[in-house]
């Protein structure tokens, strides 16, 4: 097997798949999630390999395309000269062993696509030099953050909450737990209590107070690297987490009454909170945050843009940590790095696709 080690760009990608037939190994989430970021890649993939033989034969259902699902053996059975495997698993290493194991043919080329979005993620358009959308600050030197459970946050957090303090001595930091906040002021966040699955309460808890007081929210994992002065001259602001999602987690702010943060909150009303065992089978907020802000207009490419008066900034502002690739990508630009500790799964685990 060749991998492929030209390929560093979406662009590149096209071109290497010009002419060739191209199979993806992994049918889960992943790969769910990297159609979401490249929407023209359905279009390119003609099956899918998985592992897992309850997939087996079956298809998945990719925008507006079935695609059938076949077992890895299918491959030894192929003329595999002018094909491309994209492994969209994030047991990387576990397959590429798997493969050469079975002694897959030299001209087998394959791919992943950590590099490829990290390149193109890292690659979005940026504000303006000295971009301020107000003359004056509109939203109020306030970074509010939330910890349930009754125990003491772990040390490993609170060394990121001293580095705000550290870095902004002049904001007001201000902490909401159970006992200044009511946590069942609404069913979803209501229910998440009950079942003890705190992020899920922070999810409905930081619209509210960010709505109603106004000021920056960051998640207790979020490592601020530099001071946020110039998020302050927005009316609100959020980030990209990925080329089609935002997260308000990795760090949003607003001035008090924001609409958008309103509809936000209506939003969730509408919701059932539903436990599950498995946190990989749970609906994460950047999902029903997302689907709002499309309301408005917000493209899914990653690039800053400014939907009815909120900002929306690229990754490397405030998830300099890529998702994709798990590292440390740190420019002049970013402002914080959400290291996606998941507090409210217990450790994190990957996800199961083979």
């Amino acid at each position: 097997m060749k991998r492929l080690e030209n390929i560093i760009a979406i662009s590149d990608l096209w071109e290497t798949l010009k002419g060739k037939r191209c199979f993806c190994f992994g049918a889960g989430k992943m790969l769910t999630e990297i159609c979401s970021d490249i929407p023209a890649l359905p279009e390119h993939i003609n099956g899918i390999i998985d592992n897992n033989p309850a997939l087996h034969y079956t298809e998945k259902e990719i925008g507006s395309k079935r695609i059938k699902v076949y077992p890895v053996d299918i491959l030894l059975t192929e003329d595999l000269s002018e094909t491309v495997l994209l492994i969209t698993s994030s047991y990387r290493d576990e397959i590429v062993a798997q493969l050469e194991r079975m002694e897959m043919p030299a001209g087998l080329e394959y791919t992943d696509f950590q590099e490829i979005l990290d390149t193109a993620a890292w690659s979005c358009a940026c504000p303006p030099d000295g971009f301020q959308k107000n003359k004056a600050e509109a939203i109020p030197r306030k970074i509010h953050y939330f910890w349930f459970s009754g125990n003491a946050v772990p040390q490993r957090l609170q060394r990121y909450i001293d580095g705000w303090k550290k870095l902004c001595p002049d904001f007001e930091m201000v902490l909401w737990n159970e006992r200044n906040y009511d946590v069942s002021k609404n069913a979803y966040m209501k229910a998440a209590y009950e079942n003890k699955r705190w992020g899920f309460v922070s999810d409905y808890a930081r619209l509210d107070v960010i709505y109603r007081h106004g000021g920056i929210y960051m998640d207790t994992d979020v490592e601020m690297i530099r001071r946020p002065d110039e998020l302050l001259f927005n009316d609100a602001y959020i980030g990209f987490e990925r080329l089609s999602t935002v997260n308000t987690g990795s760090g949003f702010g607003a001035r008090p009454g924001f609409p958008i943060i309103k509809e936000l909150l209506d939003f969730y009303d509408e919701l059932e909170f539903v436990n599950k065992e498995d946190p990989e089978q749970m609906t994460l907020c950047p999902i029903y945050e997302t689907a709002v802000l499309k309301r408005h207009g917000l493209k899914l490419d990653g690039n800053f843009q400014i939907i009815d008066d909120m900002s929306v900034y690229p990754v490397m502002y405030f998830n300099a940590k890529s998702l994709y690739s798990d590292r440390l990508r740190i420019t002049e630009e970013t402002i914080s790095v959400h290291h996606c500790t998941w507090t409210w799964a217990g450790e994190k685990s990957k996800i199961k696709e083979i």
